[in-house]
């Protein structure tokens, strides 16, 4: 669809999750953030309703490209929310939107797309060597789930590939990581990465340390910010488990261009990881820790990286 002479023609950018819905729009190339929205997924019957009502509170008859990032795998143009009863395709997203050129991608496979410009956020392990600007870079967010974000650039361009990273197996390296293996598995039927690497995650674990049984990750930090002995053995399991995560990834995928922590938990766990042991936990002893001491770990900036991300890839389509 072409603008008429003169027009700044607008792309679409948003995020869907599995609570809440963000948009904003790119004008002439370039994210406007003072456009961005958020909605309650509960307001809206379906997705293409809350764009369309986002379009209609803009005053937007016209796009030119249109990129979301949902929490949940997308095949074949579909995608179904991991954590909320939502479907959405591209056919719908273009025959609500109007937008000639549309994308669904996974949620971290989106935010995968700002890491090379990503600036700011905290340093947790510093590189024996300053990563190159075009060095692999990878995500790691941690919240209501988790999941991982590769984004490799390749002759200018960025690529970032799907991946559904929090559902591979618990990795289980000492007997209390085997019980609580075990405890998992009693209680879901499988034991993947993230029963423990997710705010859930965080509560379960305090419920194998002898916590309560209800209870929020923002619990189990509160706790044992009050110097609760079981909410501490959660938190630094969970920072255990997370540096050998990071650092089996790190292996996989040799992100030298840094690896980025964020998600609500993750943002959460900040103030812990030195105290509960993540960087010797990362750079463990063996032949490769070399390679460790060479990747950089930080906490991402809490900035919309799934519009910012949405907005690169457009950018880069252009």
């Amino acid at each position: 669809m072409r603008a008429d002479k003169g027009e700044t023609m607008l792309d679409l950018v948003g995020d869907i999750g599995g609570t809440n819905c963000r948009f904003a729009l790119m004008r002439g190339g370039v994210l406007d953030h003072s456009s961005q929205r958020s909605y309650a997924n509960a307001d809206f019957p379906a997705p293409t309703d809350a764009v369309q009502h986002y379009l209609s509170e803009m005053r937007v008859t016209k796009l030119r490209r249109a990129c979301l990032g949902v929490a949940g795998p997308v095949q074949q143009g579909r995608a179904r929310l991991t954590n909320y009863p939502w479907t959405i395709s591209e056919m719908d997203l273009a025959t609500c939107c109007g937008a000639a050129d549309v994308r669904l991608m996974n949620d971290l496979q989106a935010q995968g797309y700002a890491l090379h410009d990503l600036v700011g956020g905290v340093s947790i392990v510093d590189a024996v060597a300053h990563p190159a600007p075009n060095a692999t870079r990878m995500l790691v967010a941690i919240g209501t789930g988790m999941n991982v974000a590769v984004a490799h650039s390749l002759d200018g361009r960025v690529f970032v590939p799907p991946s559904e990273s929090g559902h591979i197996a618990l990795p289980v390296q000492d007997e209390t990581d085997l019980a609580f293996a075990r405890f998992v598995q009693a209680e879901l039927g499988h034991c993947p990465v993230e029963a423990a690497l997710s705010g859930a995650g965080l509560a379960r674990l305090w419920r194998f340390f002898g916590g309560p049984d209800q209870a929020e990750g923002t619990d189990v930090i509160a706790a044992c910010g009050a110097g609760d002995k079981a909410a501490e053995q959660a938190v630094q399991r969970q920072v255990l488990v997370l540096a050998r995560y990071c650092a089996d990834l790190g292996l996989v995928h040799l992100p030298f261009g840094g690896i980025y922590l964020s998600g609500s938990v993750g943002w959460a766990l900040a103030p812990w990881l030195e105290t509960f042991g993540f960087v010797s936990a990362f750079q463990r002893p063996g032949p490769y820790q070399p390679l460790h001491r060479a990747m950089p770990v930080s906490i991402a900036p809490r900035i919309e990286l799934g519009l910012a991300g949405c907005a690169a890839w457009i950018a880069q389509a252009c």
